[in-house]
C-alpha cells in the first residue's frame, strides 16, 4: 500500500507542460516608445551615465534625501 505522503510528493514533482520554458510576450504587445526608452536607458548605463553606489546603505541614504 502506498503512503499518501509519497504520492503527494510525486504529484508536486510532476512536469507541467511548458513550465520550464521561458516565455515572453510578443514584442508587438509593448508600446514602441517604451521599448525605445528602455533601450536608451540601457545604453546610458553602459556608457557610464548611471549612478553607482559603494554600498547598499549609500543607495538607501540617497533615497532618504
Amino acid at each position: 500500500m502506498r503512503s499518501v505522503h509519497t504520492s503527494i510528493r510525486r504529484l508536486g514533482n510532476k512536469k507541467i507542460a511548458g513550465a520550464n520554458k521561458e516565455s515572453y510576450p510578443p514584442e508587438e504587445c509593448f508600446d514602441q516608445e517604451f521599448i525605445k526608452e528602455v533601450e536608451r536607458s540601457i545604453q546610458d548605463v553602459k556608457g557610464g551615465k548611471g549612478t553607482k553606489y559603494d554600498s547598499l546603505e549609500d543607495l538607501f541614504a540617497s533615497y532618504e534625501k
